[in-house]
Parts: structure tokens; sequence; C-alpha cells
């Protein structure tokens, strides 16, 4: 086991950004000596299965006899192989439905068989899934706990550089410094930010349908106001900090991976995420989007088998880069807390900075990642300011989306409830704001697919945000 050091981020988000030799894959190779894997699932109930694949692959689930993209899910393998998705069958029966894992990395192309049982009662030869159990390992790279008083006396630049997140300022920002005290005083085991491009799936700006309507609004009781502009969005529903004169540096947030259902014979997505513009008044600042978030994809295969995948990711919008955090296993329930900033390597955020950074962090599971993305050009292996994409800071945004698929808008996955918790931004000038507190400016984003309410977002305080599903489309 390893204590974490600060050079080990910046080698492995430079190793991201360079990217490894990917191979054309080779003819499949013969599973048929392993056997088929076999799980009896409970019907009406999601079942977690992890399967052993090959190191770093893509693989797609689909029905035995039907391989159409139209009808099959991706699942991303970590480092060592091993993909995540949950299976919910509707009904329970005997009859054994039988499917597909193709699976491709580097120089290989393997189909593993996966054979499902719905039924309460497991059977020896087909028993329920068993929940992985990680063992931890010689090479885990573990980022050690800090004790309260170390917490709170170290410099920001020296908990930057030993691989910590931003500490939020305890007075102006009291709930994300609670969240973020307990993230830093247990160890957290450092997860390699390897990230799979998914070229089809992607956030993006919001799209406006609609409102503009100003409208000063209370903080959930809590006797401070703030002036709110309701805006209807095709793709978005959540709340946008947008003080005119401010800028942002950082943005943060907490939530629970919620869970998420499909309807028959569709697939649908949801992505909940933080991030620093993609909206504003200046046309540039439109663009420059940086965010970090979990997603939530179902398909329905076959009308009986909802498939779910749940991932965490980042990207960057302007140059276009980012995608799933392979090597990040997130699971429904989790408790994520993020930070999104700019800044130069282990120094405080700054808009100056060389990189726009993300922090996510698995309070339920103990592991943490550190995104750099390079803002420009990488030379000879160094982040340099050539061609550097601007992030203006014109805003701080916490987001509900249904993300672009293949250039369309998908159904939104049914995520029932979600909350955004710590919703809080570092302005340039050092101070802490609320999204709701006393003075902001915002806007209040509600999901619409012409006259359907799809999803809406709701001032619950000053720091926290509500989400409700309430349509597919």
């Amino acid at each position: 086991m390893k204590t974490i050091s600060f050079g080990a981020f910046v080698a492995l988000s430079l190793s991201v950004l360079i990217g490894e030799p990917q191979g054309l894959p080779q003819q499949p190779t013969d599973s048929n000596s392993r056997g088929p894997i076999r799980f009896t699932v409970a019907p009406n109930t999601s079942s977690h299965i992890a399967m052993m694949t090959l190191p770093k692959a893509t693989c797609v689930v689909h029905a035995a006899n039907d391989s159409g993209a139209e009808h099959s899910i991706k699942a991303f393998a970590d480092d060592d192989g091993m993909i995540h998705f949950h299976v919910t069958p509707s009904a329970e029966s005997e009859q054994v439905a039988h499917f597909a894992v193709d699976c491709t990395a580097a120089h290989q192309f393997v189909t593993f068989d996966l054979e499902l049982r719905p039924n309460s009662v497991p059977t020896d030869d087909m028993p329920a899934p068993v929940a992985e159990v990680r063992a931890q390992q010689a090479t885990d790279v573990i980022r050690p706990a800090l004790s309260n008083a170390e917490a709170i006396s170290l410099s920001g630049d020296e908990l930057l550089k030993r691989g910590y997140p931003v500490r939020p300022d305890a007075g102006q920002a009291p709930g994300a410094f609670a969240t973020w005290l307990k993230a830093v005083t247990k160890p957290s085991r450092f997860v390699n930010p390897r990230q799979v491009e998914r070229p089809e799936v992607h956030a993006g700006p919001a799209t406006f349908t609609g409102g503009l309507m100003n409208a000063p609004v209370g903080n959930g009781g809590n006797g401070t106001g703030s002036t709110t502009t309701l805006i209807n969005s095709s793709n978005w529903s959540g709340f946008v900090l947008e003080n005119p004169g401010v800028t942002y540096d950082l943005v943060a947030g907490e939530w629970y991976v919620p869970a998420a259902r499909a309807e028959w014979n569709a697939h649908v997505y949801s992505n909940l995420w933080i991030g620093l513009d993609g909206w504003g008044t200046n046309s540039v600042g439109y663009w420059d989007l940086w965010q970090a978030g979990t997603d939530s994809d179902v398909q329905n295969i076959l009308l009986a088998w909802n498939f779910t995948t749940y991932d965490a990711w980042t990207f960057f919008l302007q140059p276009g880069v980012g995608g799933v955090l392979s090597n990040f296993t997130v699971e429904p329930g989790d408790e994520i807390f993020s930070e999104v900033w700019v800044a130069d390597a282990g120094s405080s955020p700054s808009l100056s900075g060389l990189f726009a950074i993300a922090l996510l962090e698995d309070l339920t599971r103990g592991e943490s990642t550190l995104v750099y993305q390079c803002r420009g050009s990488v030379r000879n292996g160094e982040c340099t300011n050539v061609n550097q994409t601007q992030i203006l800071g014109l805003s701080a945004d916490w987001i509900l989306e249904r993300p672009e698929v293949s250039g369309k808008l998908p159904d939104l996955a049914n995520y029932q409830s979600a909350h955004m918790y710590d919703a809080v931004a570092q302005q340039s000038n050092g101070a802490w704001m609320a999204y709701n507190g006393n003075g902001a400016v915002n806007d209040q984003f509600i999901m619409y697919n012409s006259a359907d309410l799809m999803s809406g977002a709701y001032a619950d305080s000053s720091t926290e945000i509500g989400f409700e599903w309430y349509n597919f489309h």
C-alpha cells in the first residue's frame, strides 16, 4: 500500500490526456471453455452484477439473439477487467433468459454468455449474485486521513499538493465545510482517473425554450432572499448562479446517486452534475463548460428486462474532451462529493490556471479521483497555455440533464427524485456564495418537451436543490 503524493496526480492525468494506443480487435477469442455466467435475480428488484471481463474493455450487453445497438447497453471495465451493471426483471418465471456480453480491449474481442433466471428462490446451479467485496491490494494508493487539527491548520495550497479537495470556508459555506471535513478525516483510496470516450453521448450547454420571468423567492424559510429567473429548457433542470459582475473559479456539490428506471422497449438517460459556465449572457461563456458528475443509463431488453449502468464522468465542452471514469465505480445510493475548479497544479483556484480540475469523492465506498484536464496543448508531457480554452467563470451550475445522444435528445430516465446538497461556489475574490443565498442572482431551469413537463428543480434551502421526475418525454 502506498500513501498518496501530488506528483502521481499530474502523471496520471497527463497519461489520460495523451491517451493510450488502441489496436484493432482481432477475431473473437473462444469463450466456450468458460461456460455461461448464471444467476437467479429477484423480480421487480434491481440486482447488481459484477463481471470479470477484459482489462480496460468496452463491453456491450444485449439479448443473445439481438445485437442491435438500439437494444443494447455499454459497460466499461476498470483496469482489472471488472464491469458493473444492474438488472431488473419485471415478472417471476422459471424460464432462463439468455444474454451476451461482447467486450473489446486493445487486441482482443471476447463474448461472455450470461444466463439469468427471474425468480425469488435461487438454485445451486443459478445462485443469486454475490456482492463484490474488494480486498485491499499492495498497489493501492491511499490518501491518509487528516486529524481535525490538521484539516483546519494546513494551508489551502498544502492541502491541494497532498491531494485533498479545496477547503470551503467554514463560516460562509458551513454545510460544504462539514462534508469536506468528513471526507478528509477518513482514508480514501485514490482511483486512477482513466477516461473512456463516449462520442455518441455527451452533456452540453442549456437549450432555451422559453421563460425569463424574474421572481424574488424565499430560501426554504431561512429568512433570506434571492432573485430568480425561471427558464424552460429541453435538456436542463436545476439552478445556475449568475450574479452580474461576479466570476466563479470553483463550484461544489454533494448528492446521492439516484436509482433509475426505463419504459418498455426504450433506452433512457439522465446525468446529475456540477459545472462552470455553459450558460450566461456572454456568447463565448455559453460554450466554455467544464463539468463533472454521475449518469444513469437504462436499456429495456426483451421487454421484461431493464439493464442499468451507473458511471462517473467529466467533460470539457469547448475542446470536446472527457468521458467515463471507468475505474471509479458508483452505485445507486452512493454519497458523492464533488468540486470542479480552475488552477495551476497544486495551487488555489484561479481562472488563469493551466488546468480544469475535477474531484469526485465517493464517501460511501471510500474512494476518490482527481482529473487534471489541460486547457491548452500538451507539449513533451507538460501542460502549456498554447491554444488554451478560456474558462470565463460567468456561471456556476447544479444540473440534472438528459444528455445528447447521437445528435438527438433521448427520453429522460425515471430518477424519481434527487437532491443536490452543499450547492456553493467560490467567487474569484475568494468569497463563497450559496446558489440561493442572500443576494444571489440565479436561473431556475425546468425541463420541458414542448408542453410536457419532464423534470423540475426546486429550492429546498439556500444550499439544497430538490429534483423531481415527471415524464420520460
